[in-house]
């Protein structure tokens, strides 16, 4: 299964299962992902899922924009419809996702955390 992340200031927040063929993110209350923010647009993009029925392989997942007034983007880059690849960061309006493909993720692989030179701050490499 795949999922989206919420993230604020690189820091999850929130996740929302991509269960479903659909996910609306936009200002409107009733879209799946609810954005409150005078930027997005009410109905702003749309995650579809597609399960190719020949096919016994995992689901694909595309991110489109609605024709939304700022654009939706992925990994910086402004889209109308692109396919979604694990780890891409999808941007719409101020607020920023992580999607995660469980498929591709490697449960075993933990991220070393390295101390910076500023005191007090550490990062990863990721």
């Amino acid at each position: 299964m795949a999922l989206i992340v919420q993230l604020h200031e690189g820091v999850a927040v929130n996740k929302c299962p991509l269960d479903q063929p659909k996910l609306r993110i936009g200002r409107n209350p009733e879209c799946d992902i609810f954005i409150d923010d005078t930027v997005v647009s009410s109905e702003h993009a749309v995650i579809e899922k597609i399960q190719n029925p020949d096919s016994k392989g995992p689901a694909e997942y595309y991110l489109e924009d609605l024709n939304s007034t700022n654009g939706t983007f992925l990994n910086n880059t402004k889209i109308t419809r692109r396919k979604l690849q694990h780890e891409d960061v999808i941007r719409v309006g101020w607020a920023s996702f992580k999607f995660i493909d469980e498929t591709k993720a490697d449960p075993e692989k933990t991220a070393k955390i390295h101390k910076s030179w500023i005191p007090g701050v550490f990062y990863t490499k990721q």
